[in-house]
């Protein structure tokens, strides 16, 4: 194309309207070839594929060259016109807004589109941060060692035959089976049947009224008890629900915790007991120093937010909003299969103050990367490569191929990890022990 006129008009700081006119010749340059495209293509009955005349073509496919002619003017006009006039725009917002394309004559369309926003950088050097200190001490580590006792812990059965009011304790190590019927109004929920159902006595949100009716039953014992179910359960017909349980209490068992021996830290991998409170400090510390990180990284996050105001292109802000919706929204009914995902009007305002955040901070740092001619060399890349490779050895094969379905991925997180580095160190953090 060679004589194209563009009018472009600003309606918001990311949105423009740009109407492009083509002269006559070039139009018809396009419709000629267009013409020929189709003939190529087109099948008619007497005529071999490819060799109906020009005038048939344009009298039986008239809707077809239409818009095969639109198309092909859009497409090598456009891209000249946003590159002529440097013009970064959001892919999903484009919009044709209207036509007037003829082959006979001057034509011209419109369109709308939303542009990448202009950042002006304030600083982001000499901030003033607050960097979190935590040591481990003998409770973390105990706390610890109690967790990783409570995961290889073992049920057995019990040699008590009656549930007895210590039992329902916090600190209760004794757990029960049932079989148990619901009833609401008289009126046998059938879908809410259990068997066999093993219940922690020292559960505290269990239905209100269930751990007290089970004191005092013995094993092989019926009791009808009143129960009010709790307000934030998934199961709809129960919320907030007084009910009548028909309990069967089968069994009782007892959760038996493994002594802090050599012998339970070589059953984790370990050769005695000092090795895993060793690798037990190590594994704490490497975890608060990755807190405290992240946490520095959440205060320049917020500070850049609050530091600097722009327009952002909205097409953008509802596509990551949606994507932000849907992540929860499948986390949400994974947990809670009979469920219906809803949001209240606050939750939506907060998730949309997210998004708006995050595309926010996203050309924050893309203008950053620009300012300080940040870049990912292919060494960089290798060595992320090669800890994955450590990471995972005599699965060479799938690591690769993994690295090279997310080399963009990866890449962006070794650039945001250099902006982090380089705001940070030249930041002024203050330590606190906390």
């Amino acid at each position: 194309m060679k004589k194209i006129n563009s009018e472009i008009t600003k309606i918001n700081p990311c949105k423009l309207k740009i109407k492009i006119t083509i002269d006559k010749p070039e139009v018809e340059e396009v419709y000629n070839s267009c013409c020929v495209e189709l003939q190529k293509e087109a099948q008619v009955p007497g005529f071999r594929k490819g060799t109906i005349p020009i005038d048939l073509v344009k009298k039986f496919f008239p809707q077809q060259l239409q818009n095969l002619f639109v198309q092909k003017i859009i497409d090598n006009t456009l891209p000249e016109v946003l590159k002529e006039h440097k013009i970064n725009y959001i892919p999903d917002s484009l919009q044709i807004t209207s036509t007037d394309i003829q082959p006979d004559n001057i034509s011209s369309y419109e369109v709308v589109l939303e542009t990448e926003p202009e950042v002006k950088l304030k600083s982001y050097k000499g901030l003033k941060l607050k960097k979190e200190i935590r040591k481990v001490t003998q409770e973390h580590i105990d706390k610890t060692i109690n967790q990783i006792k409570e995961e290889n812990a073992r049920l057995l059965p019990s040699l008590k035959i009656k549930i007895e009011p210590n039992d329902i304790s916090e600190t209760s190590n004794i757990f029960c089976i049932i079989n148990f019927k619901i009833f609401i109004d008289g009126k046998e929920l059938k879908k809410y049947e259990g068997k066999n159902v093993l219940i922690p006595l020292a559960d505290n949100n269990l239905p209100k009224g269930l751990k007290e009716g089970l004191v005092g039953m013995q094993v092989g014992e019926k009791r009808n008890l009143m129960v009010e179910f709790p307000v934030n359960i998934p199961q709809t017909e129960l919320m907030g629900k007084n009910a009548t349980m028909e309990v069967e209490l089968v069994e009782l068992k007892e959760k038996k915790l493994p002594n802090l021996d050599d012998e339970f830290a070589k059953d984790l991998g370990y050769k005695n007991v000092d090795e895993l409170i060793s690798h037990i400090r190590q594994y704490l510390q490497q975890e608060f120093e990755n807190e405290s990180k992240q946490k520095l990284r959440n205060q320049i996050y917020e500070i850049l937010i609050k530091e600097h105001n722009f327009a952002i292109p909205e097409t953008e802000v509802e596509r990551h909003y949606q994507e932000i919706i849907e992540s929860l929204k499948r986390d949400f009914l994974a947990r809670n299969k009979q469920s219906e995902f809803k949001l209240t009007e606050e939750q939506t305002k907060l998730l949309r103050k997210k998004a708006e955040d995050e595309i926010k901070l996203k050309y924050i740092l893309k203008k950053i990367i620009t300012e300080e001619k940040i870049e990912v060399t292919e060494e960089q890349l290798e060595k992320e490569k090669e800890k994955l490779l450590k990471l995972y050895p005599g699965r060479e094969k799938e690591v690769s191929e993994y690295f090279e379905t997310n080399k963009n991925i990866i890449a962006s997180n070794i650039l945001e990890d250099k902006i982090f580095d380089l705001i940070i160190s030249n930041a002024k953090v203050k330590e606190e022990i906390v």
